[in-house]
């Protein structure tokens, strides 16, 4: 559908194997190979590649472009107070109509699978983390016809990836449609994951520019060996999630994490900003400005401080309004 209606915009369409950008594509391009292997671009090795299409639809197009599919996501988002764009422990509801309000999503995430052996050191997402919380809803599963030996690959991959039983059996038991593989780890174990890249990058002989980051440029995904060494040298260890069609993963703000897209995969996750994660946010914009001037990071798009102000502000008359009725009450 997407491809009948949409086909002949431009489109930014990322090789996941090399992270290479595919000049002058269409969006046509992308939706005709998400579920037939012939029809996707190839390389000059005439290999099928493992497309993303990169930030589309662009910011707050996504309402205006997919009105019908924008409420039917944002009625059925879980934990609506969080969730929703007024919710009431979504403290970026607090910011004023007149202030511009930061980029909260919905955002779609369009990508193919990356599924045999070798594909498994790659990511469709590299590691990474945000500055807000954000429920990533897995709306659809596509297994492109002329994949050989697809579900065989699909176990080893879980397997590698650390998957625990229950959620292999979910695929080995039942019919359910596995999307992507998660690794999310703790936001107190970031800096612990910087110095292992660092330590990686200097053994490989990659340059570490000090206004550069390891996790905010995006530029690893930590396969197999990278986990165990993680585990092994820092004691850090991840949950890894397996994602079937129709669950809501929860990213907490500040938790490194990467996805690995089994099958190919459209994903929509909604950005919210709650009351537990708030000082991640705050710590994260202080952290981002030490990031060189062109990084995408570099500026504060949250409005974290307005926003953690103007939560304060009316908690703070709510308090004293209803202290000015119990004053009121007659004893």
């Amino acid at each position: 559908a997407f491809g009948e209606e949409f086909g002949e915009q431009d489109a930014d369409l990322v090789d996941c194997r090399t992270n290479t950008i595919i000049a002058g594509a269409k969006i046509r391009d992308f939706w005709d190979g998400f579920e037939d292997l012939s029809r996707r671009l190839v390389t000059k090795e005439k290999e099928p590649m493992a497309l993303k299409l990169k930030d589309w639809p662009p910011g707050e197009d996504f309402r205006d472009m997919m009105l019908s599919r924008f409420d039917d996501l944002m009625n059925n988002l879980p934990l609506p107070e969080y969730t929703k764009r007024d919710g009431k422990l979504n403290l970026a509801s607090r910011l004023p109509e007149f202030f511009v309000r930061p980029d909260l999503g919905p955002k779609m995430y369009n990508a193919y699978g990356l599924l045999s052996a070798e594909d498994r050191k790659f990511g469709t997402t590299n590691l990474h983390l945000d500055v807000s919380d954000a429920a990533n809803v897995m709306v659809y599963v596509g297994i492109p016809s002329g994949l050989p030996n697809h579900e065989e690959e699909i176990l080893k991959t879980m397997e590698d990836g650390d998957a625990d039983e229950l959620t292999i059996k979910r695929f080995t038991e039942s019919s359910e449609r596995p999307g992507a593989l998660w690794h999310i780890y703790s936001a107190k174990d970031a800096e612990k994951i910087r110095d292992l890249l660092r330590k990686v990058a200097e053994e490989q002989d990659q340059e570490n520019p000090p206004d550069h980051d390891p996790i905010h440029d995006q530029s690893w995904y930590l396969d197999r060996t990278l986990r165990k060494r993680l585990y092994q040298e820092y004691g850090v260890q991840g949950w890894a999630i397996v994602q079937y069609l129709g669950d809501v993963v929860f990213i907490p703000a500040g938790a490194p994490h990467q996805v690995h897209n089994l099958y190919s995969c459209i994903k929509v996750a909604e950005d919210f900003v709650s009351t537990e994660h708030v000082r991640h946010c705050f710590r994260l914009t202080q952290e981002f400005r030490h990031l060189s001037h062109t990084h995408t990071n570099h500026e504060d798009k949250l409005q974290v401080k307005n926003i953690i102000y103007h939560a304060v502000k009316d908690a703070v008359g709510m308090l004293k309004a209803h202290e000015s009725s119990l004053l009121k009450t007659p004893v």
